[in-house]
């Protein structure tokens, strides 16, 4: 499912590396699931968690057998966008992985092939969900209300000086950066973003590019970092 700042591409870097690091039956936290590049593709107890309502519950209703449909036309996208609640699990798919460029109800997605987007949405999520039992426990959370002990945890916030995520308060990027030295005293932290303060060592760097296009219309190109706690 295509989701605004997702991971997907570059999952088969972050992936192993976690792993890698990971002490045997380390319960995974990711507080800010998204896209589930990730944490479909970790092994072992997961715990999922986000603060968009929508998005858990699409992936608790997938988690239990929920049909997603194969097409939403524009006029069915527009109702949805009005009548969130009357199926939350639909609302979410529809949110995103109908929407512009993945951006939470950013406009109805298009282009000039006629591509599907419901359909490779869908397509999608059933693929990520051949590896999600019922071990993977997916949480509506707010980040600050977590209080994980003695777990591997992955963040993917809202990036600073980015787009906004809409559909969500405004981001606080200094509280996120002292949540994060606070949970890593008892955890193993490590959290993916452009920049971070200097206490924070960068010990993952991965070239990529977004969706984002400049006034050129050129790709714009990143590197994408991962970061870990200076204990």
């Amino acid at each position: 499912m295509q989701y605004f700042g997702g991971k997907a591409k570059i999952a088969k870097y972050i992936v192993p590396y976690l792993e890698s690091v990971r002490k045997e039956n380390q319960i995974f936290l990711e507080p800010f699931v998204g896209g589930y590049n990730i944490g479909s593709k970790m092994s072992g107890e997961r715990i999922e968690c986000d603060y968009n309502e929508y998005l858990i519950e699409l992936y608790k209703a997938l988690q239990n057998g929920y049909e997603l449909p194969n097409e939403i036309s524009e006029e069915e996208y527009i109702y949805i966008k009005t009548h969130k609640d009357e199926d939350k699990a639909l609302t979410g798919l529809v949110g995103f992985g109908c929407s512009f460029a993945g951006k939470w109800f950013g406009g109805y997605a298009r282009n000039k092939l006629n591509h599907n987007y419901c359909l490779a949405s869908k397509n999608s999520l059933h693929k990520k969900f051949l590896t999600t039992d019922n071990t993977v426990k997916f949480e509506w959370k707010d980040y600050k209300t977590l209080s994980p002990n003695g777990m591997l945890i992955y963040c993917d916030p809202p990036y600073k000086n980015t787009t906004k995520y809409t559909g969500v308060p405004n981001f606080d990027t200094d509280e996120f950066w002292e949540v994060m030295r606070k949970w890593s005293k008892d955890n193993d932290v490590y959290i993916s973003e452009y920049e971070a303060p200097n206490d924070f060592d960068c010990i993952l760097e991965i070239n990529t590019t977004t969706s984002i296009r400049d006034k050129l219309d050129n790709v714009c190109k990143r590197v994408e970092k991962l970061f870990k706690y200076k204990k």
